[in-house]
This record gives C-alpha cells, structure tokens and sequence, in this order.
C-alpha cells in the first residue's frame, strides 16, 4: 500500500520536477528512514559484514546508508524511466562493456542473464529492444496486490515482457530461449524457498536455482550481468563471459554446480559494489549460517596417508 502511493506521488513529481532534484530527495528520504526500519537496517548490516569482514564499523554503518539511498534511488527509476524510450535509455543513461559476450551467445541460441540486486538491473533491461533483442524477465511474486499493479505496470513500459516465476512463468520463459531470444532472472534472493545450500563467501547460503536450470532445460547459455549507478541516472551494465556448463546428465547435481559456480562469479563484484546492493533478507540464515566444506577437501583430509 505504501509503496503504491509512493510511487504515485513519485510519477507526479517527476512531471514537474528535474530528474538531479528527485534523486536528491530521494537520498534524503532513504538515509531518513534508517532509523524507521531498524530490522531492514540489521540485516544489510549484517549481510554487509560477510561480504566485507575487513570493514570496521564505521565502513559498515556508511554502506547502509547507502543501500537504503539506493533503495530510494530505485523506486524514483521506477518513475522517471517509463517516460524515457529504449534507445533513450542506451544513448544517454548506460554505458556498456562486455556487450559482445552477449551478442555472441545470443547467435548461438537463447540466453538466460543472471544477475544480483545490485543498484537497478531493470535499467539495461529497457534497452534491449533498443539492441533488437526479444526479451523476458522473470519476477518475484509480489503478495501485495497495489504493490504487484503498480510496479507492473511501469515495467511493462518498456515494452519487454515481465511474468512471475511460477509455473506459467517457466513455461514462458522456455519458449522464449528455445526462439533464440532472452530471459533475465535475479538469482540472490530465495524468496519462494526451497533451493540449495550453496557456497557463498566461504559460508553456505540459499539462493534460487532457476537460473541455471533454465539453461540446462533450454540447452541456452548462462550469462553473469550486472548494473551499477554512477551517478543519478547514470549506469554502467556489464556483460560477463558466459559460464562454461556442467552438462553430466545428472540434472540435480548439474544445477547445484552450476548455480554455485555463477554465485562465486559474483563475490569479487558484490565485495567491490556492496553497497548498492538491495538485499534485505540473510541468504546465509536458512543454512544455519554454516561454513562450507569442500568435498575435495575433506576427502583429502580423510584419506590415508602413504
């Protein structure tokens, strides 16, 4: 309900309001309301504290307030972007490296972007028709109806298809990669439950299969992306190699590997861009928090000397 009205009062400032004024309210409303949202406060804190256990505590409190500034920054995008058309948006807000790894894959069938809640990736998503790429995205299931309609409705501006993950949504989303075209999937929040422990900066952590099983179902190519502002609404996207798959015919143990291979693609990028990363949720709480253990290694440490 909030978040529907604020992004309504969002859409009638950004008609009369410059675009550097909205998001310096929206610096403001986010660092204001840290001491509101104490719960989200802890667990960016202490989600922030795995990914950079060299920051002291000053670090780690001014990286809050930057996920939260952030945070707010997001919702004002979710306003001022569906004024804007896709080659807009590729001209004047993106800059983009690696973009030939995608339009290598993408000549060899479908494409499944994988990428983290970092600063806004649906920003490079609204440029894809600009590229004259066919494109679905999957969603989290949002359980607030207004919520759910108003964000729905501004995505879908950018004339790219939006559907829940679900069953339909898969179906979908197959369809789309089997036609050669693209699907984007966020893999850092297990909101739906039920995927793996996985290794995630040395710990074990659930996260979202959906990613690399859509690939292996496809036969389509797993491409790591990720966004992060510069400034205002000035963005850098950029296009990681493709992951070289496991493809064993053991689908179960194909999955866990190659999902736990795209999330240690993205630890050196999270450690370095950490503080935009909108995540409010432990991905380590479901798995107890516990250290992962290498199988090789603990065979090894188990073997028989001589």
């Amino acid at each position: 309900m909030l978040t529907a009205l604020s992004l309504g009062l969002l859409d009638a400032l950004a008609a009369v309001l410059p675009r550097p004024w909205l998001y310096r309210l929206a610096e403001w409303a986010g660092v204001a309301s840290v001491p509101f949202l104490d719960r989200q406060r802890q667990r960016s804190r202490n989600n922030l504290q795995r990914v950079r256990p060299d920051w002291n505590v000053e670090q780690l409190d001014a990286a809050v307030r930057e996920v939260f500034r952030e945070t707010a920054r997001y919702y004002v995008d979710a306003a001022v972007f569906p004024r804007r058309t896709a080659r807009q948006v590729l001209d004047a807000d993106l800059e983009i490296e690696g973009l030939e790894h995608l339009t290598t894959a993408i000549e060899n069938g479908g494409v499944v972007l994988a990428s983290f809640h970092l600063s806004n990736p649906e920003v490079p998503i609204r440029a894809l028709p600009a590229l004259g790429l066919d494109a679905t995205v999957l969603i989290e299931p949002l359980a607030n109806r207004r919520q759910r309609e108003a964000l729905m409705r501004r995505r879908r501006s950018s004339g790219v298809e939006y559907v829940a993950t679900g069953t339909e949504g898969v179906r979908r989303a197959l369809d789309r990669l089997r036609s050669g075209g693209v699907v984007a999937v966020l893999v850092d929040r297990d909101i739906q439950g039920g995927g793996p422990c996985l290794p995630f900066f040395g710990r074990q952590a659930r996260f979202p299969a959906g990613a690399a099983d859509l690939a292996l179902r496809a036969e389509a190519a797993l491409l790591p992306a990720y966004t992060v502002r510069q400034d205002g609404h000035h963005f850098t996207v950029r296009f990681l190699p493709p992951l070289e798959l496991l493809r064993s015919g053991n689908h179960g143990l194909d999955v866990r590997t190659n999902s736990a291979d795209l999330l240690r693609t993205f630890e050196p990028v999270l450690r370095e861009h950490c503080s935009q990363w909108r995540v409010f949720e432990s991905p380590w709480a479901p798995c107890h928090d516990s250290p992962y253990v290498d199988p090789a290694d603990e065979a090894n440490n188990t073997r028989s000397p001589g």
